[in-house]
This record gives structure tokens, sequence and C-alpha cells, in this order.
């Protein structure tokens, strides 16, 4: 049986379990690729933060950007 929501043309891309499910996991990243992304999308502060952090403060952007 299909789904409503393949029925209704909408994709499983824009539900909050498969962004989750599908994010990149930021703590694996060398701090080098962490910091420049986080220079991309804006984050402030990204020189005094570690590598946890930025990896947190990515995931915060991805969340509310999807």
């Amino acid at each position: 049986m299909a789904s409503l929501k393949k029925i209704s043309g909408e994709s499983d891309v824009h539900t909050p379990t498969y962004r989750r499910r599908n994010a990149p996991a930021y703590e694996s990243w060398r701090r080098d690729d962490l910091y420049h992304l986080a220079q991309k999308r804006g984050i402030e502060n990204r020189a005094d933060m570690s590598n946890e952090e930025l990896a947190r403060a990515l995931s915060s952007v991805q969340n509310s950007l999807s």
C-alpha cells in the first residue's frame, strides 16, 4: 500500500527523520574542514570553538536549513 506522502507527491526527504538519519557526521571531520564550512555558513566565533563545538554548531545550522 502506498503511503499518503507518496500518493500526494511529497517526498520523505523533507521529513525530520530523514534529515537526522542522513545528516553529515561532523564529529569525524578534520578541524580545517569544520572551520571552513562554519565560515561558509556564517557561524560567529568559530575560531574560538573546539571541534565538538564546531560540529554542534554546524549540526544546528543544518537542522535549521532543512
